[in-house]
This record gives structure tokens, sequence and C-alpha cells, in this order.
């Protein structure tokens, strides 16, 4: 079967692979061989110092991951098709699916726009304290905005899948199952019940979850739960390439195929780790503080 031929291919516009160089011929081996998910926050252009997380991806950068994807012959699909169609174990070769986390606006007015003009739906995972307020990750002079009622039933009008993602946003390996379970279903039926639709699968808040977790997702109304790069092709762990705000392509393409996980494992990225973190919490110290951070 032909990606083209595929149940959920995209039907706008398939940019051609002439001319896109060595990334998407990668992406063209990938696409044969594997399924991939991706994970983003925001879409939207940040100074850093509004942005420390690294959470928006430009509109430009977020642009060019789709077409370099579609170019290589992938199908967009919902997380909750490709959880259906891989039937409890990997999926068929040639399938993506792009996922959003905590339900920022920008979503709405920038990510949806672009995915639009290329046919390409959606899954967002909804922070249900979220809505209507501010990310608390994104500066006073970012887009930290987060989606409202309506336009989470708007997303979901235009074929978007909406996703549970708590209620508070909490670390959930250090919950008990019961915790875990009313923060897993509380949500989700609160979203169906703002949004008039079905809630078919869950995102673990930071990507955390322990035994505890996991069990309360399979426990829950859902059929599948995905992490933040870990994971594996189970229905209750699936893994997805969580794309951050400076990812060059060759990054991404690790995560794509769960190459990077063990590399930041080594000891000089554990040591590069450590001082972005330093210098990450010394811009947060200084925006606190208001002394300039550059």
């Amino acid at each position: 079967m032909s990606a083209g031929d595929r149940k959920g291919s995209a039907v706008g516009m398939r940019p051609s692979a002439s001319g896109m160089g060595p990334s998407v011929r990668a992406l063209e081996r990938i696409c044969r061989k594997r399924s991939v998910v991706l994970g983003y926050h925001g879409v939207a252009s940040s100074r850093l110092r509004d942005d420390l997380s690294l959470l928006q991806v430009s509109p430009s950068r977020f642009r060019r991951h789709v077409e370099l994807l579609l170019a290589a012959g992938f199908s967009f699909v919902t997380l909750a098709d490709l959880a259906r169609r891989a039937g409890g174990g990997a999926p068929e070769p040639g399938l993506a699916a792009v996922t959003f986390d905590d339900g920022m606006r920008n979503n709405h007015t920038t990510a949806l726009p672009i995915l639009q003009e290329y046919g390409v739906p959606a899954t967002v995972y909804v922070t249900i304290g979220f809505i209507g307020g501010v990310s608390p990750w994104i500066g006073p002079g970012g887009d930290g905005a987060m989606m409202d009622e309506p336009e989470l039933r708007e997303l979901a009008a235009a074929g978007w899948e909406l996703g549970a993602h708590t209620m508070t946003h909490p670390d959930l390996s250090a919950l008990d199952h019961d915790a875990c379970l009313r923060e897993i279903e509380d949500s989700r039926v609160e979203l169906e019940r703002i949004a008039g639709v079905r809630v078919e699968t869950f995102a673990y808040p930071f990507g955390r979850y322990g035994p505890a977790a996991l069990a309360a997702a399979r426990d829950a109304a859902v059929i599948a739960a995905v992490t933040t790069g870990s994971g594996s092709w189970e229905p209750y762990e699936i893994t997805r390439a969580m794309i951050g705000a400076i990812d060059p392509l060759p990054v991404i393409l690790l995560k794509l195929t769960d190459r990077y996980e063990p590399l930041l494992q080594s000891p000089p990225a554990r040591l590069a780790r450590s001082a972005s973190k330093r210098l990450r919490e010394s811009f947060r110290s200084r925006r606190h503080s208001g002394e300039p951070s550059g």
C-alpha cells in the first residue's frame, strides 16, 4: 500500500522531495521502516528569556518539519487513529502523528492554519486547569496564552483530536494509583463536556510516570497514552519525539529513531545538560529579580 493510498493521508499540498537535500532522504528511509509521533508545545517566535524551556517552535521551523515529512512520504493521522491501527503493537510504517501538549492558544491561531494548508490533522493534549489562562513556563513577554473553551471546540470541528492531559499537570510518578486515575479520568470527562467529543488518548505531564500512573492509564477510559522522549509502542507508553525550539534536523532525526535518549545518558551529554540547566536558572533568577539578562 502506498503512502497516498493510506487512510488518513494528507489531502492538501504534498511538497516535492526534489531540492530538499539529505534530510528528506533520511526521512524517506525512516518512513519505509517505521511510523513516528512528534510532540510540540507551542508554535510561536519567542525570545530565550521568555521561553527558557524551549517550548515554542517558530512558525517557519514548524512548517519546514511538516513539509519535510510530507515530502518523505509520511501520511498524517491523529494519535487515536495511530493507536487503533497499531492494534497493540508497532503500527505499519509511514504514518506520522503531530501532537501538542498543554493547549496553548497559538496551536489554534498559528499551527492550525499551517496544518490546514497541507490537510494535516493533529492531536492536542489539554490540561483542564490551564484553559483560558497562561502557561506557567512562558515569560510575560512571550506567547503563553492558553486556549479557551470555544477555541477547543473549533479545533475539534476542524478535525483535530482532543486528548486528556490531567486537571492540574502534576508529576504522576509521585502520585498513587487513585490520585493518578482521578487526574486522568476527571480531565477526560471535563474535556468531553467542553468539546462534545469523545476523548480517547492521554499524555503524561512531563512524560513522567511510574507503575501507579501506568496502571491508572490502563484503568482509565482511554485507548492509549503517550510519553515524552521515552517509551515504546505499548499502547499506554507510546513513544514521542519531543521537538524543542532550537533542535536542528540531525537531532530531530535521532529523536524520530529513538537514538537520542541513549545519547543523553553519555557523560559529555550529562555535562552539557548540567551547564544548560545552570544557564537557564541564571536567566530565571535575573528575570524574576528584574535584572537585565542580555
